[in-house]
């Protein structure tokens, strides 16, 4: 696993190389950042400042603590709203849908940030409200087809969470 040789991508240069991969991704990033320009708020978890339990390495929602937020645009998709209840027969809620969302790797590294399991993230759904949000997949394992663009090189990742719960996350700002 030490081995960190670097191996140029060379599978399709004979048709699609550096330079088309970087025209598509620029294109696709106008697209995205430019002109959809869905922006959600990452709040990192520091996980130094960050209190631990000894035995599970759990924290108490007083106990952690946060980078500064961090604006990121994105492309997202919320689920639908699902109604719940407590117990049977007893107190129904209905609370948000799962949100799945992808975000350029070009731009998490412009703007110096990372996005990692048990992070929050803030997603304003109305001009006064803002849902929060835990990550549960940070989407680092891109290099499947579907994340690459025709097989060259991965563009993107794709972020899962789930709705966080109130007395879990008060906002940090």
């Amino acid at each position: 696993m030490g081995n960190k040789k670097k191996l140029p991508i060379t599978r399709m240069n004979k048709f699609y190389d550096d330079q088309d991969f970087q025209f598509e991704n620029d294109m696709a990033r106008e697209f995205i950042e430019g002109d959809l320009n869905f922006t959600v708020i990452l709040f990192r978890v520091d996980r130094i400042k960050s209190q631990t339990d000894n035995v599970y390495g759990e924290s108490d929602s007083e106990e952690i603590r946060f980078h500064p937020p961090v604006e990121i645009k994105v492309r997202p998709q919320l689920e639908e709203s699902s109604s719940n209840s407590y117990s049977e027969g007893y107190g129904r809620y209905e609370d948000y849908g799962n949100l799945t969302f992808t975000v350029f790797e070009d731009h998490l590294k412009e703007m110096n940030v990372d996005i990692t399991y048990g992070d929050y993230i803030g997603y304003p759904d109305k001009d006064d409200n803002i849902k929060y949000f835990t990550v549960t997949n940070d989407g680092r394992i891109n290099s499947d087809n579907q994340k690459t663009r025709v097989g060259f090189k991965s563009y993107y990742r794709k972020i899962t969470c789930v709705t966080a719960d109130p007395n879990e996350f008060t906002n940090p700002i």
